[in-house]
């Protein structure tokens, strides 16, 4: 059974980040997800937009970011998960899946 945190936030469960709120660690972090998929990968996606983003409380905060990107001509959208450890400081790319093209 999953337990309740203050605020009614299910422990394990997702919620949604508002967008609006325009939250710069957000879309800090969507940005370090593009930068650190890159390194890895040996390519060249452009950061474009943050699309949305929700957040999960693990053993630290994993945040689901759905990111548009530019490869050359051709913008795509892929869903990032940050691990992030503040007490650690501690932020790890975890995945980074190509959705669709736009």
């Amino acid at each position: 059974m999953a337990e309740q945190q203050g605020g009614g936030a299910i422990v394990g469960g997702t919620r949604d980040v508002d967008l609006n709120a325009n939250d710069l660690q957000v879309e800090s972090l969507a940005r370090f997800a593009v930068d650190e998929h890159n390194k890895n990968e040996n390519v060249t996606l452009e950061y474009k937009r943050l699309l949305g983003a929700k957040t999960q409380v693990v053993a630290g905060t994993m945040h689901h970011l759905t990111v548009e990107v530019a490869d050359g001509e051709t913008k795509k959208v892929y869903e990032a998960k940050v691990l992030e450890k503040a007490w650690e400081n501690l932020k790890q790319l975890e995945s980074f899946n190509h959705l669709h093209d736009v």
